[in-house]
Order: C-alpha cells, then sequence, then structure tokens
C-alpha cells in the first residue's frame, strides 16, 4: 500500500499515522463523505471461530458506543482476503484523531487533566453499564479533537464482565503494566474499578510526564545490558502487581485528593466511573482560563521524549492552552467573558471580616464536611469529642480501617518564612511536619491570623494504613474547610453552648502553683495556654516531665477504661497511655445529650508525661486531677 493508492474503491491513502498489531495504521480521505478516516488492519491466519470471535470483538465493542462524545467512532469494518484458506485482512474504518495518543503532547495542569479525565470517565461509566471494560486506559490510547474533546481509543484488550476472557485478539491478559491496576497484572478478572485505577494513573501521567509507580519507559535512556533490561521490566511488573504508587501531592496538586481515591489497591474502595467522574468535574471547574500571553508558544514537560508528529501539534497546544485560543474554536468568548470572583467584605469599613470570631461562640463543626470525604469511605462528623476547639470526622474505609480527621482551632502565627503549597481565595494551605501514620495541614489566613489544623491520623485498632491516603484525606478536608472559611466568618453555634458548661470556663485556673509543685520542676509561670484558655500546658527541665490540663469531651468513662476513684465528689478515671511515658486522670463534669441523643459528658483531663515510672506518672496526674476537682467544686 503507497500514499495516493484507492482502497476499497472509496479511501484514498494519505499516510501512516501509527502501527497496530496487524500492520501500519493509514490516514486516509473518504471520497464518499469528504472526511479524513483512520484504516487500522487486523488479521486473522485459518478458520478457528475462537480467533474470529476475539478479532471481530474490538469493532462490536466499538459499535455500541457509535455517537458517544468520548469513544472514538467506528464508521465500517472492510474485509479483504489473503493469500491460503481462511486468511483476511480486516480493516477497521475509524474517526481519525488527529496528533494520535496524548504520550505525544507535553505535560497539562491539573485542572486540564481534570477536564479531559472527567470526560474519559463518561465513557468509561458508559463501557461499565454495557457491561465492558476497557482494561488498557493510558496515554496512548487518548486522543483530543480539535475541538477539545477528549476520545477513548484502541479497545484491543476489552473484557467483558463476568466473562473468563477479553473479547480481542490479545487474549485473557493484556495490560500495560505502568498504568495497570492491580488485579489486572496479578492476573485477575477485570472490573470496571479496573479502568478507574488505570484513568487515575494516566491523568497522573498527563500532569508529571510518568506514571505513579516511579519511572516510565524512556527512548533516550542510556543503553544497559539484557539482565539490566529483564530485571527493570521484571520490576515494572512487581509493582504493578503489588499496587505501588508514588504520588507528588504538589505537583498535581488539587488533583491529589481524587486519585488517591481512585488509586486505592482494593477495587471495592475506588469511586466508580461515574462517580470519579463527577468529583474530576468539581476540580475541572476551578480551571483559569489561559493567557494571551501564552497563545504562542506550547509549554511544559515533555513526555518520554517521543517527537511530535506536525499533525498533532495544533492538537497539543489545544490540550495545553485549551480550546479558548486556539483558532476554529468557539472559545474565544468564553476566555474574555469569565466571571471574576468576589470575596466577602465588611460593607461598613471594607475590611475583611475576622473569620472565626469568639471562639466559645464558633461552631467549629461548620468546617467538616462529610460529603467532601465520601470518596474515601462513609463519613460522619463526631461533634462530641475532644476540646472545645475542636471537631472531628470519622471515615470508615473498609471493616477494618478508620480514619480520624480532626479541624482545631490554634492559636499563634504560621511558621516563619512558610509557603502554602496551595490557597483557595484569601485561605492558604500550608503543609506542617507530621508524625508517622498522620498528616497534617494548617489553614492560614493573613488578614486575621486565622490558624485551623487539618489532622488525620488513623482511627484505634485499624489495621491498615498509609500516609498517602491520609495526606489524601487531609488535602480533601483542608480544601471543603478553606473553601467555607472564604466564604464568610465561621457560623456561630446553634443553640450555644450552656451557661453551665465547661466552654466558658478557663482550664488555667484550676491548678495553681501549689497544686502544679506535684510534679517536679514545672515553670509554672510560662505556661503554653491553647484558645480560649481551654487548656494550659507546662513544662519541666526534670526528666522531661510535661503537665497538661484541658477540658474534654467524650462518652463517659468507667472502671473498664482504667481505674475509677471519686475526687472532690466527681467521678474520676485514671488511665495509664499504651506508649508507657503519659498518664490521663479525667474528671466528669457533667452530662448531656449529645449527638444522636447518645450521652456524652464534659470532663476536665490531666495529663502527666515524662521520663518516669508509670506508678509515678499517675500519682502526679491523680494529685493534679483532685486539685482541680476541688477547684470546680467550689466554684
Amino acid at each position: 500500500m503507497r500514499s495516493g493508492e484507492e482502497f476499497a474503491d472509496r479511501y484514498v491513502l494519505k499516510e501512516v499515522v501509527g502501527a497496530g498489531r496487524g500492520g501500519d495504521v493509514w490516514l486516509a480521505h473518504d471520497t464518499v463523505v469528504g472526511q479524513d478516516v483512520a484504516l487500522k488492519p487486523e488479521r486473522t491466519d485459518g478458520e478457528s471461530e475462537t480467533a474470529l470471535r476475539r478479532l471481530l470483538g474490538e469493532p462490536r465493542a466499538m459499535a455500541k458506543f457509535r455517537g458517544h462524545p468520548h469513544v472514538v467512532t467506528l464508521f465500517d469494518v472492510v474485509t479483504v482476503e489473503q493469500d491460503g484458506p481462511g486468511s483476511r485482512t480486516y480493516w477497521f474504518v475509524m474517526e481519525y484523531v488527529p496528533g494520535g495518543g496524548l504520550d505525544r503532547c507535553p505535560t497539562v495542569s491539573p485542572e486540564r487533566a481534570a477536564r479531559i479525565g472527567a470526560q474519559l470517565a463518561d465513557a468509561l461509566a458508559a463501557l461499565h453499564e454495557a457491561g465492558i471494560v476497557h482494561c488498557d486506559v493510558k496515554p496512548a490510547n487518548i486522543g483530543v479533537t480539535r475541538h477539545g474533546s477528549a476520545k477513548l481509543l484502541d479497545f484491543g484488550a476489552a473484557h467483558r464482565v463476568g466473562g473468563t476472557e477479553t473479547i480481542t485478539v490479545d487474549g485473557p491478559f493484556s495490560f500495560t503494566p505502568d498504568f495497570a491496576a492491580p488485579e489486572l497484572a496479578r492476573g485477575n478478572l477485570p472490573r470496571p474499578a479496573s479502568d478507574v485505577f488505570c484513568l487515575a494513573a494516566t491523568l497522573y501521567a498527563l500532569v508529571t510526564g510518568a506514571p505513579p509507580r516511579g519511572g516510565a519507559p524512556d527512548d533516550d535512556a542510556p543503553a544497559g545490558t539484557a539482565e539490566d533490561g529483564e530485571e527493570s521490566e521484571r520490576l515494572r511488573y512487581w509493582k504493578a502487581e503489588q499496587g505501588v504508587v508514588e504520588l507528588d501531592s504538589a505537583a498535581v496538586g488539587p488533583l491529589y485528593p481524587v486519585l488517591t481515591a481512585m488509586l486505592r489497591r482494593d477495587p471495592r474502595q475506588r469511586p466508580s466511573a461515574a462517580e470519579a467522574g463527577r468529583l474530576l468535574e468539581q476540580v475541572a471547574g476551578s480551571e483559569p482560563a489561559p493567557s494571551r500571553d501564552t497563545a504562542t508558544t506550547v509549554t511544559g514537560r515533555r513526555r518520554w521524549r517521543r517527537p511530535l508528529i506536525a499533525a498533532g501539534l495544533a492538537v497539543c497546544a489545544l490540550l495545553v492552552l485549551g480550546p479558548a485560543l486556539v483558532p476554529g474554536t468557539d472559545g474565544g468568548k468564553a476566555a474574555t467573558s469569565r466571571p471574576s470572583q468576589s470575596r466577602p467584605t465588611d460593607a461598613s469599613d471594607g475590611e475583611p471580616h475576622a473569620l472565626v470570631g469568639d471562639p466559645h461562640t464558633a461552631d467549629v463543626c461548620a468546617l467538616s464536611d462529610p460529603a467532601a470525604l465520601e470518596p474515601f469511605g462513609d463519613a460522619r462528623v463526631d461533634a462530641d469529642y475532644g476540646n472545645f476547639d475542636r471537631c472531628d470526622m470519622l471515615v470508615s474505609v473498609d471493616d477494618t480501617t478508620r480514619i480520624d480527621v480532626s479541624m482545631r482551632l490554634l492559636d499563634g502565627s504560621p511558621p516563619e518564612g512558610a509557603t502554602p503549597s496551595r490557597t483557595i481565595g484569601r485561605i492558604g494551605i500550608l503543609e506542617e511536619e507530621s508524625e508517622s501514620e498522620e498528616c497534617r495541614l494548617l489553614l492560614t489566613s493573613d488578614a486575621d491570623g486565622t490558624l485551623v489544623e487539618v489532622r488525620a491520623n488513623m482511627g484505634e485498632g485499624s489495621v491498615v494504613g498509609g500516609t498517602a491516603t491520609l495526606c489524601a484525606v487531609a488535602g480533601k478536608a483542608a480544601e471543603s474547610a478553606a473553601e467555607v472559611l472564604d466564604r464568610s466568618p465561621l457560623p456561630r453555634r446553634s443553640p450555644p453552648y450552656p451557661r453551665t458548661s465547661l466552654a466558658w470556663a478557663n482550664a488555667c485556673d484550676l491548678l495553681d502553683a501549689k497544686a502544679l509543685s506535684a510534679v517536679p520542676g514545672l515553670k509554672v509561670d510560662v505556661p503554653d495556654v491553647g484558645v480560649a484558655n481551654w487548656s494550659c500546658e507546662w513544662s519541666s527541665d526534670v526528666d522531661e516531665l510535661d503537665a497538661e490540663v484541658a477540658f474534654f469531651r467524650d462518652q463517659p468513662r468507667s472502671a473498664a477504661d482504667g481505674t475509677g476513684l471519686s475526687l472532690a465528689g466527681y467521678r474520676a478515671v485514671t488511665e495509664p497511655g499504651d506508649d508507657g511515658d503519659t498518664c490521663s486522670v479525667f474528671v466528669e463534669y457533667r452530662r448531656y445529650s449529645g449527638q444522636n441523643a447518645k450521652t456524652a459528658a464534659e470532663m476536665v483531663r490531666l495529663d502527666i508525661t515524662g521520663q518516669r515510672p508509670m506508678d509515678e506518672l499517675c500519682g502526679m496526674a491523680e494529685d493534679l486531677a483532685a486539685s482541680a476537682a476541688a477547684e470546680l467544686r467550689a466554684r
């Protein structure tokens, strides 16, 4: 076959634009309808019904979705007889997507990738509803039309849900290890969730230039020995089987929480394609209009260093810059008419609102949105735990894993010189150093010094964890809370705390210098005072001792939690810590009907930490608790 030849009395061959399993893929011009098409060959030798059924599986799968805006269209299948019995070539006549796959294009912004991902998720949802799994979503199998519409290409590895083999010629286990879901790499039957994983890995590669497994094929890499190549290939497959992902949260920004959910190792925990599409739409909704100053250049890191073909350059520019500035599209008006976002200000003086206001009346739980964390599991607010400066959300990932997320008001200032990793309106999100098995972020505002800590950690009894997952949850919770603060000041509690609540008390007043002398070496004149005086902590130079008094809410403690005692007429429980260097005493002040009409209790919590035997730590904690209880009784 040569350029200029006519094929099947209809298609004039123009040039080779790719290679498939059956040979060269040609760009041709359809003389009947006057449009360019792609001609893709598939060959079969022999008369095996199974082989023929597999070969024709791809066009039959594609035919189910003719007209879907994000699935490449199959127009026809032309059969050409070859020499030999039963030997023939099937030419798939398909929609031509200029530029081929997105592996030939520069990297894109997270918002642009989210837009592409939302379109592909819509296509995958349609496939899954029809009982088909694509199995090989990757940049090379995604194209973008001249009008900016993403198209899912190549159904050569597609699989019927509930079947035992692929519906196409490649057989049962066709996948690309750099993008494959772990269940595919292990040889398990594909499922719709497998496509969700592959899509997330693909979007990560579109933004960063490499799949989320710590590397990518590189045509320009130095050649090694055959053994090196085999070892590298084994590593690729091992990472795929184990579900290894290494995400750079800073690189993908707002995509990070969504990708983390989609890349879960357990397919049962991933969102569906339709749900992933909704999440990606939310990220894509913040996509900025491209600047006219960037319209003349295509920027971004090149992916896998494959040469760009001339036919695809305009499409790659479209991918990077968006349709607003590409000639021949109707996006220009959108670029100039994009509304600006305004922020609430005080009409009386033009100054920004104080975002938190009086902590005694602030509704901290207004920062907690369970719906924002639903992609990670079943989320609910726990409004009756911890001090009054916080509100928690509990995310049940599965039967054995729970993530606790807390929103906590802080006093003070952000670390000097710290730069937010991202901003939402006037709210900055700072990454904080975290202990193992937790992730901490700070919400800050230059306007009034607001500080809110967002902390995610594995809940008690959880058997699996992962910092990446925790940070994904914390990041999504932080973004949701930042949006609340950016819109308006924190709402007030309704109804307010009753006048009998400890919320109106001063924890620091419960212990004087005489009471604190029970702990050797405490610097009683320089306490670390928490928000609204709801906590007070003192440190000592002796045996690394620290003492803290704080208010605390939870279900009432009982003797089953530790050792019960009575202090100034209040029920109290002493609980040695599992870490071996902390002892706590909880003094129950009052009970009340909490969330969902469950009984909750306001308590005073006394903690002693240090390098002393546990019985000594508990003895000091009980001495302080007795003094605090006596002061409570005298109020």
